[in-house]
């Protein structure tokens, strides 16, 4: 009776531990109730079974988790779960490109010191240098900074 017990501990913990490995990783509560499960199976079999018994259940669980990890490592059960296409575009378009520093628009949302604006036909994201600026009033571009557009008021 005790000996299935430790048996299906052991396989338990091992399929918690290879559904952490692949198909749950970060989580870790899966692995670590995985590590749990094999802990009490090979302290049942030292304990209930024999010194014998522990050696057994200890390196063959420690057998299983490492041929199984190569066995999955090896195969093409990776390429099978990864993803293999590439992207090509870019998330925010090169604000150097579309709006110059110079450049008269129109605030469409008030701007505290953050809002929105217009330039021709687009429409930025805007910051002031520190005022508030109300809506549809008249701005012009000062600076470019990576993905932000400095302005004031005209």
């Amino acid at each position: 009776m005790i000996t299935g017990v430790v048996i299906a501990l052991l396989l338990l913990g091992i399929l918690l531990l290879l559904l952490e490995i692949l198909f749950v990783p970060g989580t870790t509560i899966v692995g670590v109730g995985g590590i749990i499960l094999l802990a009490i199976g090979i302290y049942l079999a030292y304990d209930f079974i024999g010194t014998t018994a522990g050696h057994l259940s200890l390196a063959s669980s420690v057998a299983v988790i490492f041929l199984a990890l190569i066995v999955l490592l090896k195969g093409q059960t990776w390429k099978r779960m990864a993803l293999e296409t590439n992207v090509e575009g870019k998330g925010v378009e090169q604000l150097e490109k579309l709006v110059f520093v110079g450049d008269r628009g129109k605030t469409i949302s008030r701007l505290n010191p953050v809002g929105k604006a217009l330039f021709g036909e687009k429409i930025f994201e805007v910051s002031t240098t520190g005022e508030f600026v109300d809506e549809d009033v008249n701005i012009e571009v000062v600076k470019l900074d990576q993905n932000r557009i400095k302005v004031k008021t005209v």
